[in-house]
């Protein structure tokens, strides 16, 4: 049985993570709002009021909110919709058919928090029919595929560490056994609602825009250059390892993060130790007994290997 099908209960965030997420959002949120304001003003440059959101579950799901919200201080309603992407199998076909339907002609924007390796980049344009390309916009882009990128730096967005608490309760999205009809589906974390901070995580990055709620500004991210396969000297340290799956390997200190969350850890590189960005990192592998190995070289701030058998 495939990751895609599985869905356990997702447990009560830790006072770890409702900790990383609070001083995560405390010490980056005026450069999260920074980078919501460029990357909304290169959609609103590039597509105008046409854009139609299209959230990819649960990464995107916050910032295609925070992009549609200040938009909408600009005069712009951009249509937002959050579906769900499953690595190895797809983008729910079904969810898509019916918002090209409702919005004929109008350029779709799948939205993310960050990534990786460029696994979900991958994924969307083999799942993708034709004339719908893959535009690609997110927050963080290390991996270096986005059509629209805020920024190239691997950075820690405050929601990484926080699973449906941050996402309206939304489960992982997964297979339902019947098939579906091509659908995918999604359990609501009703036991988790007393803990759900989606709203004030929200409001938190409003009270931030203001600097940005007149027009859209030209985008101020730096001349950084594109990435070029950043990936490889990841792969190089697992071979090293002895590992022969590439999909047990995740960079970036937001999938790095996930694999503490919600997978077995079996080891985790970090750029630098004294990195704010990657504290929780530390003492997450420390509960988990994984061992830490800092990597001057990284191209990324973090990278974690999951265990052997637990595949993608």
């Amino acid at each position: 049985m495939s990751y895609g099908e599985l869905l356990s209960a997702e447990e009560v965030p830790s006072d770890l993570q409702r900790r990383t997420f609070a001083e995560s959002l405390e010490r980056c949120g005026p450069r999260v709002a920074a980078l919501l304001a460029d990357l909304a003003a290169e959609l609103w440059q590039h597509y105008g009021e046409r854009a139609v959101l299209v959230s990819l579950a649960r990464g995107g799901t916050p910032v295609g909110c925070s992009l549609r919200r200040l938009a909408r201080r600009w005069g712009t309603d951009w249509p937002h919709y959050t579906v769900s992407i499953i690595r190895g199998v797809g983008l729910d076909s079904a969810a898509l058919s019916q918002i090209r339907q409702a919005h004929p002609g109008q350029p779709l924007v799948f939205v993310d928090g960050w990534t990786g390796k460029g696994s979900i980049f991958s994924t969307l344009s083999r799942s993708l029919p034709p004339g719908c390309p893959p535009t690609l916009a997110v927050l963080s882009d290390p991996a270096g595929v986005a059509a629209h990128a805020a920024t190239f730096d691997d950075l820690l967005l405050p929601h990484a560490a926080l699973n449906a608490t941050v996402c309206g309760l939304l489960s992982r999205t997964f297979l339902p056994p019947d098939g579906g009809e091509g659908r995918h589906a999604v359990r609501i974390e009703e036991a988790l609602r007393p803990f759900d901070q989606t709203g004030e995580y929200l409001a938190a990055l409003d009270s931030l825009w203001e600097p940005f709620a007149q027009a859209p500004a030209a985008a101020s991210r730096s001349a950084s250059p594109r990435p070029v396969r950043p990936f490889g000297a990841v792969w190089e340290l697992a071979q090293a390892r002895g590992v022969t799956d590439p999909h047990r390997v995740k960079p970036s200190v937001g999938e790095a993060t996930r694999v503490f969350l919600r997978r077995r850890p079996a080891g985790l590189w970090v750029r630098d130790r004294q990195d704010a960005d990657v504290a929780h990192l530390l003492v997450m592998a420390d509960e988990a007994g994984v061992d830490v190995t800092e990597v001057p070289q990284l191209p990324y701030r973090a990278a974690a290997l999951i265990g052997a058998g637990e595949g993608e």
